[in-house]
C-alpha cells in the first residue's frame, strides 16, 4: 500500500452572503477531517459484477466498490457466483486494470467528484491499464466521453462472468461525499481544460434542469424575467455532451443553478469564478453541502439562497 495523501483537516470560510440565521445548515462543514488516501497494487484479483475478491486469500476488497461494505450473507452469495462462473469456465482475463467505481458512480457529481479524481491519483502508475466498470453503467454517455478525453479505455464487467485481473490498481475513495483534495481537483480541470489558466471568464450562466420528480422550480417564469433582465444564458446541460458542457463552463464567471449535479460543472471554471446555489432552507446535512466545500476547496467565491421546499 501507497499513501498518496495523509489524514489532514480542512477548514473552510463562510459563504460570501452568509447569514448567521443559517449556521444550522452549515455548521457540520465549517471544518472537517480528510481521510488517508492510498492506492493498493494488487494480483490476481477477481472482479464479479461490482466488487472485488482475492480468492487465494477469500479476501472481498468490498469496501473500495461500496462505501459501507457489504454482508456477510452478501458475500457467500458472491462466493457462490464465482464458484458457478468458474465451473461453467465463464472467466474473462486482464493483464492490466484498475477501480474507481462504487454505487453512485453512474451520477454526473459522484463519476467527476469521486471516480475521476481516484483515476488520476494513481496516474503515474498507469501503464496500458483498463477501467474496469459495471456493465450497468454503459449507458452513461458522460462516463464514455470522460475516459476517451483522457485516452483511458474501458471494459465493462458482465453480472455472470469472472474478471480476473493479473495486476489491479485500487485507489481508496478521496473522502465521504464533500471531501476533497484541492490537488486533484486541479488535474481534473487540467485534464478537461487546455491552458486553463489563460481564460478570463465573462459569461453568467443559469444551469435549469428539464420537470422532473423532484427540484423544479415552482416561480421560474418570475425568475426568468430576472436572468434576462441581467443577462444571463439559461442552459440544460443534460441536452448538451460533455464537451459542450466544458466549453461553456470554462469561460464562465458566474454560474447559477439549483442544488444538483450541473453544478459539478464549477470544476472547470476559471479562477475568481462565482457560484450562487439556490438550495432547501430546511436541509443542513453534510450531503448537501457538497456545492459549498466544493467552491470553498476551488477557492471560488460562493452564495446562497434558502428556499422553501
Amino acid at each position: 500500500m501507497e499513501i498518496i495523501y495523509a489524514k489532514s483537516e480542512v477548514k473552510r470560510e463562510k459563504p460570501k452572503n452568509f447569514d448567521p440565521k443559517d449556521e444550522l445548515l452549515f455548521q457540520q462543514v465549517w471544518s472537517s477531517i480528510r481521510p488517508e488516501c492510498h492506492l493498493l497494487l494488487l494480483e490476481n484479483i477477481t472482479v464479479l459484477k461490482d466488487t472485488l475478491l482475492d480468492p487465494g486469500k477469500l479476501m472481498f476488497y468490498d469496501k473500495y466498490s461500496h462505501v459501507n461494505g457489504y454482508k456477510t450473507y452478501r458475500k457467500f452469495k458472491k462466493l457462490i457466483r464465482f464458484i458457478k462462473n468458474s465451473i461453467m469456465s465463464k472467466t474473462i482475463n486482464i493483464e492490466k486494470g484498475i477501480w474507481i467505481c462504487d454505487l453512485w458512480s453512474g451520477n454526473y457529481y459522484h463519476w467527476f467528484m469521486d471516480c475521476i479524481p481516484r483515476l488520476l491519483m494513481a496516474e503515474k502508475y498507469l501503464e496500458e491499464h483498463v477501467v474496469i466498470i459495471p456493465e450497468s453503467f454503459k449507458s452513461y454517455s458522460f462516463i464514455k466521453e470522460s475516459l476517451a478525453l483522457l485516452g483511458m479505455k474501458a471494459v465493462y464487467v458482465q453480472p455472470n462472468v469472472n474478471y480476473k485481473v493479473t495486476k489491479l490498481l485500487l485507489p481508496s475513495e478521496i473522502g465521504r461525499i464533500g471531501q476533497y483534495r484541492f490537488e486533484l481537483l486541479s488535474r481534473v480541470k487540467e485534464r478537461f481544460v487546455k491552458e486553463a489558466d489563460s481564460i478570463v471568464g465573462k459569461r453568467k450562466i443559469f444551469i435549469m434542469r428539464r420537470p422532473a420528480k423532484a427540484r423544479n422550480i415552482s416561480n421560474k417564469d418570475g425568475m426568468f424575467e430576472i436572468l434576462n433582465e441581467f443577462q444571463y444564458e439559461i442552459h440544460y446541460f443534460e441536452d448538451y455532451d460533455l464537451l459542450k458542457q466544458i466549453e461553456i463552463i470554462k469561460e464562465t464567471k458566474i454560474l447559477v443553478g439549483i442544488h444538483g449535479a450541473g453544478l459539478t460543472n464549477m470544476v472547470f471554471m476559471p479562477k475568481g469564478g462565482t457560484v450562487l446555489e439556490f438550495r432547501n432552507g430546511e436541509d443542513g446535512s453534510k450531503l448537501v453541502n457538497c456545492f459549498f466545500t466544493l467552491a470553498s476547496e476551488l477557492g471560488l467565491n460562493y452564495y446562497y439562497t434558502t428556499n422553501k421546499s
